[in-house]
């Protein structure tokens, strides 16, 4: 993750950001709204004109998806995100929070190899007035990244907020007013909130809930194309049944960044030896993980393909069918691919 560059406005005081540190050691800080306020501001919202979705893609449309949203938002903005850093990100919360939105994050505490700053992250967010509360024991990482703004939209996402995220990454985003969408996706939000279990069951694809077994129906339903990026490919059985797509006819397609470590490159290189093609991009860090399936299908979420991302960890994404998102995605991937560098073997 790219450090944080200079901010556009003076630092907190230290003495701020020690305090608001010494205070999170005692809990969660940060004050949420009287719910009555909330629910009557929610109440005072037009209803929406139509249920829709939007794919945006990074690094190519930039922060503005993602900032607009929360620019519109007008009661609540709930969070969920694994690392934040961007500068323009945290001021946009910041700016919410000055005319009364309110703003609830979810973090993880302890990012994978020690990775974000994330005392500091919470600190300077808790020290705006966001309440921030740490992503549940019960899960090996919160590794979600998704928000809901106002009760009326979601935001599902591969990246995330960080400098990299919006700048050097291949990463696909949505943004959802389908009601049912936004509905799974608050409840989930309002169950790690309060540190219980949500009810399901989910149309969205939900870590530990339903992953493996949606993203298996996914792959085994495929008739003639599966197109994938990834960024981590280690699962044993997920493997097994990418290999077995391949063997039935259907043609498999992985895209993965030219930065991999000993494990990525041996599960690739499985792969290939089971006829799938890999190609490697240097062009973009390949932080995606999207399934395209038969031109017609694409799911886009937080889910990694490994045991801990299936099946440990708080992980939220969601399959689309709209013809324009699709071929949205299916342009991108056929312009990467064609950028990618053919592996017949990698060591």
């Amino acid at each position: 993750m790219a450090r944080r560059a200079a901010r556009s406005h003076p630092r907190l005081p230290l003495s701020v950001l020690v305090l608001a540190l010494l205070i999170a050691g005692c809990g969660p800080i940060g004050r949420d709204e009287a719910p009555e306020r909330v629910a009557a501001c929610l109440a005072g919202l037009p209803a929406p004109v139509s249920e829709t979705r939007g794919l945006f893609v990074e690094p190519d449309d930039g922060r503005a998806p993602i900032l607009e949203e929360l620019a519109a938002a007008r009661c609540t903005i709930d969070l969920t995100i694994y690392l934040i850093s961007d500068d323009a990100t945290i001021d946009a919360l910041e700016a919410a929070v000055a005319r009364g939105v309110q703003v609830r994050v979810i973090l993880e505490e302890h990012p994978f190899g020690g990775g974000g700053d994330q005392p500091g992250s919470a600190a300077e967010l808790r020290a705006a007035g966001i309440s921030v509360r740490w992503g549940q024991d019960r899960f090996r990482f919160t590794h979600a990244k998704y928000a809901v703004i106002d009760a009326r939209t979601s935001l599902i996402l591969n990246q995330n907020l960080t400098r990299s995220s919006f700048e050097r990454n291949r990463e696909f985003g949505v943004i959802s007013t389908v009601a049912a969408d936004v509905r799974e996706a608050r409840t989930i939000f309002d169950a790690d909130w309060e540190g219980r279990p949500p009810s399901g069951p989910f149309a969205l694809i939900v870590s530990p809930d339903n992953s493996r077994v949606r993203l298996g129906e996914l792959i085994n339903g495929a008739q003639r194309s599966l197109d994938l990026y990834a960024e981590v490919v280690r699962d044993p059985a997920m493997l097994a049944e990418l290999t077995e797509a391949e063997r039935r006819g259907v043609s498999v397609r992985l895209m993965l960044t030219d930065e991999n470590d000993e494990a990525n490159l041996t599960a690739a290189t499985r792969l290939i030896q089971g006829g799938v093609d890999v190609r490697l991009l240097d062009h973009v860090y390949v932080h995606a993980k999207v399934v395209l399936v038969d031109g017609r299908q694409v799911f886009v979420g937080s889910q990694n393909w490994t045991a801990t991302s299936l099946d440990a960890n708080r992980e939220l994404g969601v399959v689309l069918t709209e013809p324009l998102l699709v071929d949205r995605a299916e342009a991108v991937f056929a312009s990467d691919w064609t950028l990618g560098s053919q592996q017949t073997g990698i060591e």
